[in-house]
């Protein structure tokens, strides 16, 4: 129906109303029909900067309900180099990093796992236990669009509250003709330090048709190596409500207590170590894809696609730092502020620790897909799809979390100073002058001595069998129902991941064993400087020093693997530093989760008040069944080792455990889309979304920390009867299109969430797991050193209980009857919230008429009625992520010069809670990205072009429950990209 014919006409049509209401009432109250339509999108291909943006408008415009867009300016040339980075321009998408690269999203302040991510309409496995999907693994060169679904329709795929975010790759028959692109970046990265100052990046597509555009063909692949550093400064963990006064009081000494608390009775927050963690990333990706079509009539078009995906990346961590006493007792003078923030802490003794992790882990994903479209007739349009996509990574190798524990065990005293306010705290230490190799009150290659080691490696793999069936009905009507979708769809989704260790391997314990590493496989580097986005930090130790870790595993294996004669007689052996995937893991849970949906979906077109007037109204059903087995190694002692470490005999037989349940949801949805004027729309949009529990939350077994140290006792348990969230979904925009390309919009949204899933932290005991700490053994060796005037330290008392019993210096003491049970702080999910969010998203595009200049800007607020309180150590509900964000791009489009300049912007956010429900916040972060290409006049088809990512090396600061209770600290840096581009 036209504007004219709409001016002539007055009032609401009855026919519209009464259809579109009763066909609402029939879908909420009648079983859903079997059938599934796949949306599609007409583009007409252009190139540059403002085509991109045109495309991406026009999509926004014509959709149902609230979506944003992002199309490829050209083939192989999409606007960001990750996929992440690109999203988070649009409006209420904020982005993770990891790694100083985009890595998941958050949408309208929910986090991850409450966004679905598809791959052509396609769900994806994702890596390991969790439902986010990874962005950096997938290459954007082959993408030719992204499309964020913020409100919810019958015909998409249920799982995400957040948003549904579809990606797109290219088709060779929806862009007819030859089409080919090569590329190649050398990448810098400021950051790198021990790899490759320059690393490559290749890229091509090949697209073609044959046959009178009825076959086609499309062929594109990436490579890519990254060689970075990541430094971050780091406090494990706050702890709560530590006694000095008693705990300095038993070991025997004094401290000097400096108490500010505006409340006496108030709560401390003690910190449990402060260091420096300096990583070495190399990083290989390799994505392919290959499309066949073929139309053998006008009314028949079958795909054949395969996805490939691979990265492997090898991170080598040194960790340096100090840590204190769990239970205080090292204390010899603490500051505490008036909200009860330990803010200075000088204690005595231990180590200058140099802790090496080695992860060296594989991703590779593999993804094969059948599309056919079959128009029956000028009506009825039917489509057939079905995948079948696995993911597999994990650790190789030693695995993901090989680690050697070495240090210099000669400190006096250690401070961690935060008095100056400084953005990270200072770290002071004295050693012992007459300690090993301690020159200059410094330690040397020759102070380090160690203490163990262990190996880690996890194996994970998500497969999805997906089939979908999906229909669509033309009625040819110019008003009331104009057509109908109908589908019905499987999904099977099976999760396995396997964990295997080789548990703590004792090193020596630091008994003096500096002379088996010699002083060549030790580098000294600078420690302060590390981090100069930050006020602070620094030590009065102005060295750390790396060393040669497999050396280093090389000579503790060949020392404490001689049988007899060794006087280190540890228990290693050759290759004992390497998971052994022969023998059983210690764990092995697998949840396989089906899922069967029916959907139906009316449209219709009428008219307002001479206004035209688009109404869809649909039903989605789904029933879920979800079966959980579990096999695993339990924990079943608690080892006292030494006044620093312990570990945990697990049972020498694997349990098993099988769970299951299911439930089902009917998800109605209606949008509203009224023409107001010729540019000017209008929306209302309501709907029920879900996000499905995280996997690994639905296994029927129980886990704690392989180091179960007094203080640091945490494990998890798993729910197998979890219901999905269920949100209630309202929105209401406006939209006015007044240029090419030009646009201004509003929305407000409202999101009511039940059944939030939250984890919740108790204390409780596991099992029969006993503390021997605490225990009489103990108690015997305390009363027995005080008459003797000793000192009753833990190490002391270890001895002593050692002495009483008869055992060896080298013997662990293991937990028994007459222990108490231990308590560990334990994590389990529970369906017990409920919450609004709401907010608003802003945004404008504009180009400045025919100068090449434009602007794209937009801002999303958004809040809820939930708060935290920060003084609390009980349990509360928060949802992290959520926070406001803003974007400003400025570009020039013309004469073949196209310049970009990006601002994104997110505000301080609450990103979870920890040890003790500690809450931490990361707070506001502002990255640049610029962009500069030119196409040669004098060679057709190539352009060259320079990319900086982060330009203004922004970095992250995280911080617990108060800004001056530092958590962690993220040193990045800008990265460059210099290549050539030819299209063909």
């Amino acid at each position: 129906m036209n504007q004219t014919q709409n001016n002539n006409q007055v009032g609401f049509k009855k026919t519209l109303l009464a259809t579109a209401v009763a066909s609402y009432a029939v879908l909420g109250f009648a079983a859903p029909a079997m059938a599934q339509q796949q949306e599609v999108v007409e583009e007409v291909i252009v190139t540059g900067i403002k085509a991109s943006l045109q495309r991406s408008m026009d999509v926004k415009r014509d959709a149902k309900g609230v979506v944003d867009a992002i199309s490829a300016e050209d083939i192989g040339k999409f606007p960001d180099t990750n996929l992440a980075e690109s999203l988070q321009r649009i409006s209420g998408v904020s982005i993770d990093r990891q790694n100083n690269e985009g890595s998941k999203i958050t949408v309208r302040g929910f986090g991850p796992d409450f966004n679905l991510v598809t791959l052509n309409g396609r769900q994806m496995p994702t890596n390991g236990s969790s439902r986010s999907f990874e962005f950096s693994d997938l290459a954007s060169e082959s993408v030719s669009g992204v499309e964020v679904y913020k409100t919810f329709g019958a015909t998409r795929a249920s799982g995400g509250i957040g948003a549904l975010v579809n990606i797109k790759t290219a088709r060779p028959l929806d862009n007819p003709g030859f089409k080919a692109s090569l590329g190649a970046k050398a990448v810098m990265d400021s950051t790198n330090e021990v790899g490759d100052d320059v690393t490559p990046e290749i890229s091509g597509i090949f697209s073609n048709t044959f046959a009178d555009d009825t076959i086609g063909i499309a062929i594109s692949g990436s490579y890519q190596e990254r060689d970075n550093r990541a430094v971050n400064a780091d406090i494990a963990n706050w702890r709560n409500n530590i006694d000095f006064e008693t705990a300095v009081a038993d070991a025997g000494a004094s401290v000097n207590v400096t108490d500010n608390r505006s409340d006496p009775n108030g709560n401390v927050y003690y910190p449990r170590n402060f260091g420096y963690g300096i990583e070495d990333f190399h990083r290989e990706r390799t994505n392919a894809q290959a499309v066949l079509q073929y139309t053998p009539t006008e009314t028949i078009k079958a795909t054949l696609d395969y996805t490939y995906a691979k990265v492997d990346l090898t991170a080598q961590n040194t960790g340096v730092g100090i840590w204190y006493n769990d239970s205080g007792s090292d204390a010899r003078e603490v500051v505490i502020d008036e909200n009860g923030t330990i803010t200075k802490l000088t204690a005595c003794c231990d180590d200058y620790a140099s802790n090496i992790r080695l992860n060296t882990s594989e991703t590779e994903s593999k993804s094969v897909g059948f599309n056919l479209e079959w128009q029956a007739n000028d009506n009825l349009t039917l489509a057939f799809d079905a995948h079948n996509s696995v993911n597999e990574n994990g650790g190789v190798g030693r695995g993901h979390n090989a680690f050697l524990i070495l240090a210099a065990p000669f400190i006096e005293t250690k401070t961690y100073d935060a008095t100056a306010g400084k953005d990270i705290p200072f770290m002071h230490i004295t050693f012992n002058p007459s300690g090993t190799g301690i020159v200059d009150g410094m330690p040397t290659a020759a102070s380090y001595d160690s203490l163990f080691g262990e190996a880690n490696l996890n194996l994970n793999k998500s497969e999805v069998t997906q089939f979908q069936l999906s229909g669509s009905f033309e009625t040819d009507a110019d008003s009331g129902i104009t057509s109908v979708n109908f589908g019905l769809g499987n999904a099977d989704i099976v999760n396995r991941w396997r964990t295997f260790s080789t548990g703590q391997i004792a090193a020596g314990w630091y008994g003096g064993n500096q002379d088996l590493f010699p002083d060549e496989i030790f580098t000294e580097h600078k420690l302060n400087g590390l981090m100069p986005s930050f006020s602070g930090g620094g030590s009065n130790v102005p060295v750390y020093h790396a060393w040669d870790f497999e050396k280093a595993v090389a000579i503790a294996e060949a020392e404490w693997a001689i049988p007899g004669g060794s006087t280190r007689p540890w228990g290693w052996g050759t290759g004992v530093m390497r998971p052994d995937l022969n023998g059983n893991p210690i764990s092995d849970h697998k949840v396989t989760e089906e899922t069967t949906n029916a959907y139906l979906e009316f449209n219709s077109r009428g008219d307002l008040a001479g206004m035209p007037l688009n109404i869809t109204t649909g039903m989605r059903y789904e029933t879920t069944d979800i079966e959980a087995n579990s096999f695993q190694q339990d924990p079943a002692e608690l080892v006292w080792i030494n006044q620093t470490e312990w570990s945990l005999n697990l049972a020498q037989e694997s349990s098993y455990t099988s769970v299951g349940g299911s439930y089902d949801v009917w998800l109605p949805s209606l949008d509203l889309s009224l023409e107001v004027t010729e540019d000017v729309v209008a929306r209302l949009s309501y709907s029920k979304s879900i996000t499905r529990p995280t996997l690994n939350k639905m296994i029927g077994t129980t886990s704690v920390t392989s180091r179960p140290k007094p203080g640091e006792r945490t494990g998890t348990a798993g729910n197998p009867d979890l219901k999905p969230f269920m949100a209630d979904n309202f929105d209401l925009s406006a939209e006015w299109y007044y240029d090419d390309a030009s646009y201004v919009s509003a929305g407000f949204f409202l999101k009511q969430v039940d059944d939030f899933i939250v984890d919740v932290i108790s204390k409780r005991t596991v099992g029969n797991l006993r503390d021997p700490s605490k225990g009489p053994r103990a108690q015997q060796a305390i009363a027995d050193l005080e008459a003797l005037g000793i000192n009753p330290t833990d190490a002391n008392v270890i001895a002593q209980i050692k002495a009483n019993e008869g055992l060896s210096t080298s013997d662990n003491i293991v937990q028994n009857d007459d222990d108490p049970l231990a308590e560990f702080d334990m994590t389990q999910p529970a369906n017990q919230e409920q919450a609004k969010f709401y907010g608003w998203e802003f945004a404008v595009q504009h180009m400045l008429g025919e100068t090449g200049f434009g602007v794209q800007a937009n801002a999303t607020f958004v809040t809820s009625d939930i708060d935290v309180d920060n003084s609390s150590t009980d349990f509360q509900f928060a949802l992290p992520g959520l926070s406001d964000s803003a974007n400003l791009v400025v570009f020039y489009d013309k004469d073949g010069l196209q310049a970009r300049v990006a601002y994104n912007w997110r505000d301080t956010f609450l990103n979870g809670f920890g040890e003790g429900n500690t809450p931490y916040y990361t707070e506001e972060y502002g990255q640049v990205d610029i962009s500069l290409s030119y196409d040669l006049p004098w060679v057709d088809g190539m352009t060259v072009f320079v990319e900086g990512i982060n330009i203004n090396d922004a970095s992250q600061r995280v911080y617990a429950r108060y800004e001056n209770q530092f958590k962690s600290a993220y040193q990045y840096g800008a990265r460059y990209n210099l290549g050539v581009r030819y299209n063909f």
